[in-house]
């Protein structure tokens, strides 16, 4: 499954899920995790433009918040076998 986000400075974020792990596209930077929200952090920081003014965005609590959200959503659909809530494909 495939969703897509902003970050908060409006660049887009493409995520999948495989069966071990997240793959974040950021840009030109590609980052692989078991955990989304690590995936989502390690992306966003090999993003040059962006890590350069992280500082001024909290990128950690943003990606923090999405992944618990798409996270929530897998669980409702597990439970539900319906999409979850939020933009995907």
């Amino acid at each position: 499954m495939e969703w897509h986000s902003e970050l908060p400075d409006g660049r887009d974020v493409a995520i999948r899920r495989t069966d071990e792990d997240w793959i974040v596209d950021c840009g030109e930077s590609r980052a692989r995790s078991q955990n989304l929200d690590v995936a989502l952090v390690q992306a966003i920081r090999a993003e040059g433009e962006v890590a350069a003014h992280a500082r001024e965005v909290r990128y950690a609590a943003w990606a923090r918040d999405l992944a618990d959200a798409l996270a929530d959503g897998e669980r409702e659909m597990s439970a539900t076998k319906s999409p979850p809530r939020g933009r995907h494909n």
